[in-house]
């Protein structure tokens, strides 16, 4: 139970977080930066493994990744995914869905694949590889969406297909992670059958769940906005109605085995094509002013940079250049081949580049399972966040050098 007391230290410690993060995306942002890289580097300053740890109140650490705190980065995760999904409609999913789902799906395999064959050429255990590959084989899905908007791209062909690939990503790498976790209890491979019927599970749960929310969600959400409201309620029944929407799917993808955040993404495509559509999408952008900058922190506020001593520096940057040269291969070349253009294809492989939350959480879970050690956790982090800096750039320079943004 959270009591007031374990409350309002965690309160405390995301205003520490937020209001500097937001500042130093500011700055990298003034110098043509994504605003990413500045709250990521907010999120190492600040957190617990920095300035965060070492400063108490309450006679705790003013930052602490306790479970109070991860369900707020949750609950971030949910509203950036959700606003993203307002500026995607279904019907702009059927025109690139074969594309987005061939440069995803081989955005997951082409990484899964040279992680786990480069780690076992460097001898390591084959668990210890699957988790390596594993580690690699999944986008960040918020990342990408928050870079595009920052471009002013996301309504680009080459920007919906792949946000609607890095979703996929996401739900193919959470397969994964399910068919690594069988693989950790058995401690042996599972049989092909049994990995192609997890993937195909979890994809046809991400239909059916994505076609309830476009069929049936903007009826419910317009069905309960156009009752009479209170005084109270008068002023936002839309918006509210519609954030609890995004609650609810979440909640749903969470108990069906997919990620919260790919059920809120589809709540928001759900209500893309719908007349509700404009308020909803300036009130949840309001709100990522407060929820981005937190996201990305906490991303950043996992990092220990003291454990920078502790990593391989040869299998480190083995493993980065893997991670950034898989996802290129893996969905920048089919994205060329498919749109017959070279620079949209490497913009999709480059927006592909960055991993995140089901990153963390898979390098995590082979920690705690003991498959993994601090050496090799704490490289697969300083992969982690070289990717968040690295994709960002190259997804900017590509667009820059086309002269399609300015300074």
């Amino acid at each position: 139970m959270v009591t007031e007391f374990d409350a309002i230290p965690t309160l405390v410690g995301i205003l520490i977080l937020v209001i500097p993060s937001m500042a130093l995306g500011r700055i990298c942002k003034h110098f043509g930066i994504s605003e990413i890289i500045g709250f990521v580097i907010g999120g190492i300053i600040l957190g617990p493994f920095a300035l965060g740890g070492l400063i108490s109140f309450f006679d705790k650490p003013l930052v602490e990744l306790n479970d109070l705190m991860l369900s707020f980065w949750q609950i971030a995760g949910i509203v950036i995914l959700f606003s993203a999904g307002l500026h995607f409609t279904f019907s702009g999913l059927k025109h690139v869905g074969i594309q987005a789902g061939i440069i995803g799906t081989a955005g997951v395999i082409v990484p899964l694949g040279l992680g786990y064959g480069i780690s076992i050429l460097f001898g390591i255990d084959w668990m210890v590889a699957m988790i390596i590959g594993a580690t690699l084989s999944a986008t960040s899905i918020a990342a990408a969406v928050t870079i595009l908007g920052e471009l002013g791209k996301e309504k680009t062909k080459e920007g919906n297909i792949l946000i609607n690939a890095a979703v996929l990503d996401d739900v193919l790498g959470l397969a994964i992670l399910s068919a690594i976790i069988s693989i950790v209890i058995a401690h042996s491979l599972p049989s092909l059958e049994t990995v192609l019927y997890e993937v195909s599970e979890s994809l046809l749960l991400w239909v059916i769940l994505l076609l309830s929310a476009v069929f049936l969600l903007p009826k419910i959400v317009h069905a309960i906005a156009v009752t009479r409201p209170t005084t109270l309620e008068s002023r936002g029944t839309k918006q509210a109605t519609a954030l609890g929407s995004a609650f609810g799917i979440a909640a749903i993808a969470s108990i069906i085995g997919l990620n919260p955040i790919v059920g809120a993404f589809a709540a928001g495509m759900g209500l893309a094509g719908s007349k509700l559509v404009k308020p909803v999408r300036e009130f949840v952008g309001e709100l990522q002013i407060i929820f981005a900058p937190f996201f990305f922190a906490i991303m950043g506020a996992h990092v220990d940079i003291s454990n920078i001593m502790n990593i391989d520096i040869i299998l480190f940057f083995v493993i980065l250049i893997i991670a950034i040269l898989s996802k290129i291969l893996g969905s920048g070349i089919p994205a060329i081949i498919l749109l017959k253009n070279k620079n949209k294809g490497l913009r999709i492989g480059y927006g592909m580049i960055v991993r995140g939350e089901i990153a963390f959480i898979t390098a995590g879970l082979g920690l705690a399972y003991g498959i993994i050690s601090e050496s090799i956790f704490s490289t697969l982090v300083f992969v982690i966040l070289g990717t968040i800096f690295i994709g960002p750039i190259l997804l900017r320079y590509s667009f820059k050098k086309n002269n399609e943004i300015s300074d």
